[in-house]
């Protein structure tokens, strides 16, 4: 009886000293970080995939131990800019996770790919956007071995368009037919307008907001207003009208031009050029 207690006490403490022998020797340090891809700086909102950034981690440990990487977001997944929060998602190579507190991933060969997607059609207004992606290595056994802080910046650069859609709007020019006194024609192209940030649209008439003979142009002048969706403005100058980015980056802006009363003028052609720019706001 002795002896079987004595072989029992050896075999406890035996297995005792292996188990701690097996924490102990699965250590292991994040060895760095790489870039692999990106072209979140080249997202729009309009686009027909998924933006994202990767990068892969790579650990120095014991091959025969197995490892995880814990990943958290101080945003709780949203990169924050000044107006708004861009939601995002983090995943591996092989998949995407919901947008939880905390992700693992399985490393294996001592690496693991880590990648941060922002899905086609999230409203992205130009900008600095940010988020700390906090790493954190564990084994098998639960244990944290090692941890880093990953600042994950992007810069969203201003994207601007305009163009015309609608009626006749395949050509430079509009030929508004018989020219009526205090007539409004609605029959023109309206101003396709693609933004991420609050626009400054700059508008200005050839000939200061008249229609002028194209022979006798001292002499025969109509004056007109342009509606810019709904509202009129006179061309006697250059004017300036400002849209806000409200998370729709296209719109529309209907155009229509009123002529002003007029009597005794000259049959013939009457013309002008109307320009329009568009350039960010500017604060």
């Amino acid at each position: 009886m002795y002896i079987k207690r004595f072989l029992f006490i050896v075999l406890l403490i035996n297995a005792l000293f292996y188990t701690s022998a097996s924490f102990g020797q699965c250590s292991a340090k994040i060895q760095r970080i790489e870039h692999l891809f990106d072209n979140l700086q080249d997202y729009r909102t309009l686009q027909n995939q998924d933006a994202e950034k990767q990068i892969k981690v790579i650990i120095e440990g014991d091959t025969s131990c197995s490892y995880y990487l814990q990943v958290s977001s101080e945003n709780n997944q949203q990169l924050r800019g000044q107006y708004q929060h861009i939601p995002y998602f983090i995943g591996n190579s092989s998949s995407i996770f919901n947008n939880s507190s905390v992700n693992n991933l399985v490393i294996s060969d001592n690496t693991t790919d880590l990648r941060f997607v922002i899905a086609k059609g999230s409203i992205a207004r130009a900008g600095q956007y940010q988020d700390t992606v906090k790493l954190i290595l564990k084994n098998q056994f639960n244990e944290a071995l090692d941890e880093r802080d990953y600042d994950f910046d992007v810069t969203i650069p201003t994207h601007l368009a305009l163009s015309f859609l609608g009626y006749n709007s395949a050509s430079t020019s509009i030929d508004l037919g018989e020219l009526i006194p205090q007539k409004e024609y609605s029959l023109l192209p309206s101003l396709l307008v693609v933004a991420n940030t609050d626009v400054a649209m700059t508008i200005w008439s050839e000939n200061k907001g008249k229609l002028v003979h194209e022979l006798y142009q001292n002499n025969y002048t109509i004056n007109y207003s342009l509606a810019l969706a709904g509202d009129y403005i006179e061309l006697h100058h250059a004017m300036k009208k400002s849209f806000l980015f409200t998370k729709q980056t296209d719109f529309l802006i209907p155009l229509k031009i009123k002529l002003a009363a007029f009597s005794n003028q000259a049959a013939g052609q009457y013309q002008d050029t109307i320009r329009f720019q568009i350039s960010p706001q500017v604060y």
